[in-house]
């Protein structure tokens, strides 16, 4: 981050680098030896005029001189967003949203940045500790995705923060704005990932075609997951047609054993306990809430993007991502909420009462542990 302390040892880095006194660079710049040397102690600092001056005179830009990154590497950006989440977690929400606005501000043109911040936001909603502190946040989340879409020349960060603010506005209860937002985005499909990976085998790169193949029928297949489980919310007034997209939705999942792929198998499972809770198919629901509590266990921790036997390729696919292979929430924050998520669930209260459900939750809070 840009600060005082940076310029002062990068003068004096600089300096002796090419072997000057400060005698030298005084003279050249018309001040004093003594001010070159408050510059290098941070006693002082250069008048502004003086910093192109300085720069010209060691051959280096003004933001090289001040060590100010207005554009942060992917590595730099998981590195940040990965502390952050962590402070999430383990810190007060107060003190760790002041790190990310400090971050924010000192990066307000790196787009992929802002992109994985407001992510950050949405994905710790519920750390905030009041109504007001959540709906800054939100505030916040809405304002770094319309500065990404007007600003970004990247197609998937344009992408993502669409989607993150359609699922904001959704929250406020906004659906024509969400609707508004996004229903001139979708277009249809046109096979250009079969064409790059086609490409990539004619020049000899099969390991890069497989890695299109696999990241983009990963998506493809979590999407039809989430889909299948949005329609089975969807569908709890016709318990019959809930059961076959059930049953349908399984054997997907146990096709591509995605409880050991896909980080989000659990949240689909748990939809469906929901909806089977909420048509009253009590039996049904626990079996979906045991398929849940095995997920969860299936969970890797740290947790990370990987694949398995059949998905081998994902690591190089995940190297492309701003966000790489991390999850987007702390291991601890994800623990958690996997118990809470049925503990305070209000579309499973109907469940509370079963024995079973008192197993249900002991078996997640083994988790914790």
């Amino acid at each position: 981050m840009t600060n005082n302390n940076n310029l002062a040892r990068n003068i004096s880095l600089l300096r002796k680098e090419r072997k000057l006194t400060q005698d030298q660079l005084a003279e050249y710049l018309g001040v004093t030896k003594a001010s070159v040397s408050k510059w290098e102690t941070g006693q002082s600092y250069p008048d502004f005029p003086l910093l192109p001056q300085i720069a010209t005179y060691f051959g280096v830009t003004v933001d090289q001189l001040i060590g100010y990154e207005p554009q942060l590497s992917k590595e730099r950006i998981r590195t940040e967003c990965a502390a952050l989440r962590s402070a999430f977690a383990t810190k007060d929400f107060d003190s760790t949203l002041a790190a990310c606005h400090r971050l924010v501000h000192d990066y307000y043109s790196c787009y992929p940045l802002l992109a994985q911040m407001a992510s950050l936001y949405v994905n710790h909603l519920d750390k905030a500790p009041t109504d007001e502190a959540r709906a800054q946040l939100i505030a916040e989340a809405l304002e770094l995705c319309s500065r990404v879409r007007e600003h970004s020349t990247i197609p998937a960060d344009i992408k993502m923060v669409n989607a993150l603010e359609a699922s904001l506005l959704l929250m406020q209860g906004k659906a024509t704005d969400a609707v508004t937002l996004l229903e001139n985005t979708i277009t249809p499909e046109v096979g250009d990932t079969i064409i790059l990976a086609s490409a990539y085998s004619m020049i000899g790169q099969p390991g890069k075609a497989q890695a299109v193949h696999q990241s983009t029928l990963l998506q493809s297949l979590a999407v039809c997951v989430n889909t299948l489980a949005i329609m089975g919310m969807e569908s709890v007034a016709d318990p019959q047609r809930l059961a076959i997209i059930h049953q349908r939705t399984r054997a997907l999942m146990d096709a591509f054993d995605f409880d050991h792929v896909y980080l989000n198998s659990a949240a689909c499972h748990l939809q469906f306990a929901q909806a089977f809770a909420q048509a009253d198919q009590t039996d049904q629901a626990f079996a979906c809430l045991n398929d849940y509590v095995r997920a969860c266990r299936a969970l890797e921790f740290p947790l990370r993007l990987h694949g398995d036997a059949f998905f081998d390729h994902l690591d190089e696919w995940a190297e492309t991502l701003t966000s790489g292979d991390a999850a987007p929430r702390s291991d601890q924050a994800v623990k958690e909420s996997l118990v809470t998520s049925v503990k305070d669930n209000p579309l499973l209260a109907t469940l509370a009462d079963d024995p079973r459900f008192a197993c249900v939750l002991a078996n997640l809070e083994d988790l914790l542990r």
